[in-house]
């Protein structure tokens, strides 16, 4: 169970090293040495930012909607780059939810039910995400102290890639 972001990549996890990841809309960083695994830079409009940011702050609005924790992908920091972008360092999960479905039916009825219950509080908050579709939408699995997937626990769910984010 790992993220299929360095799948076709060949980084290494001895070395630092930045490799632009391709994909639509904006741009993003894979990065290696120590943080391979562990954080990745995205490249995104400010407007985006400020509401991937506002999401992701809002522990209260998770809290109302039955969340334990935050269901955004998580931002570890960010700054203004000289292109105008704000480059956000953010944390690695595990598979999207659409490769989880591709092996397994294990917590997919609960896992639609968060997916649901994420769109529901944007809606009510009055955003758009752009792309709410099962690869943004990644999967987070609990683990033992080894570091070894416990798959008795419904992993946890999150949106991922709000470079496409605006307000309705």
């Amino acid at each position: 169970i790992q993220s299929s972001l360095y799948r076709k990549k060949n980084i290494s996890k001895k070395e630092f090293s930045r490799t632009p990841f391709s994909k639509t809309g904006s741009e993003t960083t894979l990065i290696g040495g120590k943080l391979k695994d562990k954080t990745i830079l995205r490249h995104i409009e400010p407007e985006a930012f400020l509401i991937w940011q506002r999401l992701y702050e809002s522990y209260d609005l998770w809290i109302k909607a039955g969340f334990d924790y935050v269901p955004i992908e998580p931002i570890q920091s960010f700054r203004l780059n000289k292109r105008g972008l704000v480059d956000v360092f953010s944390g690695v999960l595990d598979l999207s939810l659409n490769n989880w479905e591709e092996i397994s039916a294990e917590f997919v009825p609960e896992l639609h039910d968060d997916k649901r219950k994420i769109l529901q509080v944007l809606n009510e908050n009055k955003i758009s995400h752009g792309h709410t579709h099962n690869n943004n939408l990644c999967l987070r699995f609990f683990r033992h102290e080894n570091g070894e997937v416990d798959f008795t626990k419904k992993p946890r769910l999150y949106l991922i890639d709000f470079d496409q984010a605006f307000l309705l």
